[in-house]
C-alpha cells in the first residue's frame, strides 16, 4: 500500500493566523479609506455651507438696509398723494352737488340745466334732422352706450345719494378735526407713516444686523454654538434727515423733489433738501416710476383732433424735441385724472376750483372766517327761461336770461354740434350719412354734439360765440339765427393735397381725390372743397350765488415738528457720484464661520491643526439705478466681489467696540473673527483672486 498523499486545501494553524493578520488590515485600509472619504465630503461639504452663509449673511443685512430705504420711500410718496386727496376728496360731494340738482334744491345743476333746455328743444322741434338726431343721442335716445346727459344724471345722483345719506362720510377721512372729535382717518394715516418711517429709520441698525443674524442662523443652524456670522459694518448707518411738512409743496405741485422754489407759496418756512434735480441720477418717483414727465413742452396724439378753431383735419403727431428742461406731473394732476370723464356735467372742473380753494388754506393759510371762507366763483344756478314768455322750465318765467343784470351773469352755456358736407345746399338728413353729410369723428367717439361755456353773458344776436381761424376758411363765414335758441354758423375751406390727408378728410372719411401722376411717376392728388356747418343751441346763463367752502385743514399747524414730514438722504454725504461715500454706508461684508472638526476619527484626521474653522467672506451692496433719492422705492441689493480688504479689517477691529455694548453681538466671537481677518489680511489679494 502506498502513503496517503496531503490535502492541498488542508490550512495549519499557522496559515490561518496569517489570513487573520492581512484580513484584518485590509479591514482597517478599507476602514480608514471611509472615514477618509467621509471626512473630506463633509469638510467640502462645511466649506460651501459657510460661504453660502457669508453670502447670505451679506445679502441679509443689505437686503434690510434695502427694504427699509424703500419703507420710507412710499410713505414718501404716499403722504404726499393724501395730502394732496384730503382737498381733492373733500370737494367731491359738492362738487357733485354743483353738477346734479336733487329733490330738496330748485337750483339747476350743469347736466340739469343742459338736460332741460334740450328736452325743451325737442318738443318745440329742430329744423335740421341732423342737428336733432345729434340732439336725442345726446339725451340718451340713441341706444348706444355713450356719455349721455342721462346716464351722466344717473351716475352723479347716486353719488349725491350717497353724500347726502352719510353727510360725515368724506369729513370722517378729510377733516383734521373730523365731526367725531377725532382725527381724520387720512391725517391719522399720514402721522401713522411719519413715525414708521422715523422708526425705521432709527432702528436700521438694529435691523440690518438682525436681518443678517437670522440668514447666518438659517444656513448654519443651532447645532453647535461655534457657528458665526457676523456683518460689516457692525453698526450700519445712512445718512438721513427729517425735513418739514412744508417740504411735501414741491413734489405734489410740480413732481419734483424736495427743495427751495422761489414761486412756491410756502418757500419761505420750507427747510427744503437742496436742488437735487438731475434727469439722470435724481429723478424722483413721479418720473422714474411712474412717468409723468413731459419732454416736448406739448402733447401731441396721432391722428389728434385740433378742435373747433380750425378744420378738424387729421394729421401727422407733434415733431417731439430734445428739451432742455422737462416738466414732470405732480400728485394732484394725478388724482384729479382718476376721475371719469364726464362730458355734460364739468364735474372735474367744478372739482379742481374747489381743490385749489382748499390747498390755498392749507399752503397760504387762508383762514379769514375761521373754518370757512368766500368762494368767490359760486355755485352754478342755470336758468334756462329765455325770454319773458318763453316757458322751458317750469318756472313760468320768474326769472328768464335776457332779464338778468349782465353783472349777475357768471357764464353762458351752448350746445354745438358740427357736421361737413362735400355737396352745396344739401339738407343733410340723417338717413344720407356716410353719402352727402358726415358728423365729425375722432379718438374713438363722436365729437359732436358738445357743450361749451363762455365767461359771463354771451348773447348770441351780437355775434357767435366761437371763432374760426380766417386762414383756414374761404372767404367770411356767416352767423344766422335759424330758429328759436338756435344759430348757425357756415363756413367753407379746402383740404389741404400736401399734407398727410393727401387732400382727403378723414375724420368724415373724405377720400383723396387722385388727379394723375408727376414728373417722377408720383401720384397727385387735388384739394378738396368742404362745407362746414355748425349749429349752436343757447342753454342758459348761469347766474349762481356765492358759497362758503369748508376748510378741511381747521385747527391744522403745519410747522408744528408734529406734522407729517418727508425723510430724504443727506445728499452731501451720499452722492451717486462719489465712490468712497458709497462703499462707506452702503457697501456689507458677511464673515462666516463654521467648525471644521472630522466626525470619524478626529484624533487621527484632525492633524492638530491650530485654527479648526471654516472661514468664509462676501461682499453686498445697495444701490438705486433709477433715482438716488428716498422717495423713489427701488433700492435693491446684491452680491459683488470682495474689494479693499484692508477697509473691511478695519471695520472688523471696530466691530470689536461696538460688540462691547451691542446686546446682539457675542464680543468673544468679534474678536475671534476680526483676529482671523488679520491673520490673513497680508494673503488676501491672493486670496480673493485666485
Amino acid at each position: 500500500m502506498g502513503r496517503a498523499r496531503p490535502n492541498p486545501k488542508a490550512v495549519t494553524p499557522r496559515c490561518r493566523g496569517v489570513v487573520m493578520v492581512i484580513a484584518l488590515i485590509a479591514i482597517v485600509l478599507i476602514a480608514s479609506l471611509l472615514f477618509y472619504v467621509l471626512n473630506t465630503g463633509r469638510s467640502v461639504q462645511g466649506r460651501v455651507v459657510t460661504q453660502h452663509t457669508a453670502d447670505a449673511v451679506a445679502i441679509g443685512g443689505a437686503s434690510q438696509v434695502a427694504r427699509s430705504m424703500n419703507t420710507v420711500a412710499i410713505n414718501n410718496v404716499e403722504t404726499a398723494k393724501l395730502i394732496a386727496a384730503v382737498s381733492l376728496l373733500d370737494g367731491l360731494p359738492l362738487a357733485v352737488d354743483m353738477s346734479i340738482t336733487d329733490a330738496t334744491e330748485e337750483e339747476l345743476g350743469d347736466a340739469d340745466a343742459i338736460g332741460r333746455a334740450v328736452s325743451a328743444q325737442l318738443r318745440e322741434g329742430v329744423i335740421d334732422a341732423w342737428f336733432d338726431s345729434m340732439l336725442r343721442e345726446m339725451m340718451g335716445g340713441g341706444g348706444e352706450d355713450l356719455q349721455t346727459v342721462t346716464s351722466e344724471q344717473r351716475y352723479l345722483r347716486e353719488l349725491d345719494e350717497l353724500f347726502r345719506n352719510q353727510p360725515d362720510l368724506i369729513p370722517e377721512m378729510t377733516w383734521y378735526r373730523a365731526p367725531s372729535g377725532d382725527m381724520g382717518k387720512i391725517h391719522q394715516a399720514m402721522r401713522s407713516m411719519d413715525a414708521h418711517s422715523r422708526a425705521v429709520m432709527q432702528t436700521l441698525s438694529d435691523t440690518a444686523l438682525s436681518a443678517a443674524t437670522r440668514s447666518a442662523q438659517a444656513n448654519l443652524g443651532n447645532d453647535d454654538p461655534d457657528n458665526a456670522g457676523l456683518l460689516l459694518p457692525a453698526a450700519p448707518s445712512i445718512p438721513w434727515q427729517r425735513g418739514v411738512f412744508d417740504d411735501f409743496e414741491r413734489p405734489i405741485k410740480k413732481g419734483l423733489l424736495p427743495g427751495s422754489d422761489q414761486d412756491l407759496i410756502a418757500d419761505s418756512t420750507s427747510k427744503g433738501f437742496g436742488q437735487i434735480d438731475n434727469e439722470v441720477t435724481q429723478r424722483g418717483p413721479w418720473d422714474a416710476l411712474f412717468g409723468w414727465r413731459l419732454t416736448d413742452g406739448q402733447v401731441a396724439f396721432p391722428g389728434q383732433m385740433r378742435g373747433i378753431n380750425v378744420p378738424p383735419l387729421v394729421g401727422p403727431s407733434a415733431v417731439q424735441r430734445d428739451p432742455e428742461e422737462y416738466y414732470v406731473f405732480g400728485p394732484e394732476s394725478m388724482l384729479l385724472q382718476m376721475l371719469p370723464y364726464r362730458q355734460f356735467s364739468r364735474l372735474r372742473k367744478h372739482l379742481w376750483d374747489l381743490y385749489s380753494v382748499k390747498a390755498n388754506y392749507l399752503w397760504e393759510g387762508i383762514d379769514s372766517r375761521g373754518d370757512r371762507t368766500l368762494q368767490p366763483q359760486g355755485k352754478p344756478d342755470w336758468e334756462i327761461d329765455i325770454d319773458h314768455d318763453d316757458e322751458r322750465s317750469s318756472d313760468r318765467n320768474s326769472d328768464y336770461a335776457y332779464g338778468f343784470d349782465r353783472v349777475d351773469i357768471r357764464e353762458t352755456a351752448f350746445v354745438v354740434g358740427e357736421i361737413k358736407s362735400r355737396l352745396a345746399n344739401d339738407p343733410g338728413h340723417p338717413g344720407r350719412r356716410g353719402l352727402t353729410w358726415n358728423t365729425i369723428e375722432g379718438r374713438g367717439r363722436r365729437n359732436s354734439p358738445f357743450v361749451i361755456y363762455r365767461g359771463g353773458w354771451s348773447d348770441p344776436r351780437d355775434g357767435p360765440p366761437i371763432t374760426l381761424d380766417p386762414r383756414s376758411v374761404k372767404g367770411t363765414p356767416t352767423w344766422r339765427r335759424i330758429q328759436d335758441h338756435i344759430w348757425r354758423l357756415s363756413a367753407v375751406y379746402e383740404t389741404n393735397p400736401d399734407d398727410a390727408t393727401l387732400g382727403g378728410d378723414p375724420s368724415i372719411g373724405l377720400p383723396p381725390k387722385r388727379t394723375g401722376t408727376d414728373a417722377d411717376g408720383n401720384p397727385t392728388y387735388a384739394a378738396q372743397e368742404v362745407h362746414w356747418e355748425i349749429d349752436v343751441m343757447l342753454v342758459g346763463v348761469n347766474a349762481g350765488p356765492d358759497i362758503d367752502v369748508y376748510n378741511p385743514w381747521f385747527g391744522f399747524d403745519r410747522s408744528s415738528p408734529d406734522a407729517p414730514a418727508p425723510i430724504d438722504l443727506i445728499h452731501e454725504q451720499v452722492s451717486p457720484n462719489d465712490y468712497s461715500t458709497r462703499r462707506q454706508f452702503l457697501t456689507f461684508l458677511g464673515v462666516a464661520r463654521k467648525p471644521s472638526r472630522p466626525d470619524f476619527w478626529p484624533t487621527r484626521f484632525n492633524g492638530d491643526r491650530a485654527y479648526p474653522y471654516n472661514n468664509a467672506i462676501a461682499q453686498a451692496r445697495v444701490f438705486n439705478n433709477h433715482s438716488w433719492d428716498l422717495w423713489t422705492q427701488t433700492w435693491q441689493a446684491q452680491l459683488e466681489p470682495v474689494s479693499e480688504f484692508d477697509d473691511w479689517v478695519e471695520q472688523a477691529d471696530a466691530a470689536v467696540t461696538v460688540a462691547q455694548d451691542n446686546p446682539n453681538l457675542d464680543p468673544i466671537e468679534v474678536v475671534e473673527m476680526a483676529e482671523y481677518l488679520r491673520s490673513v489680511q497680508t494673503l488676501a489679494p491672493v486670496m480673493l483672486n485666485h
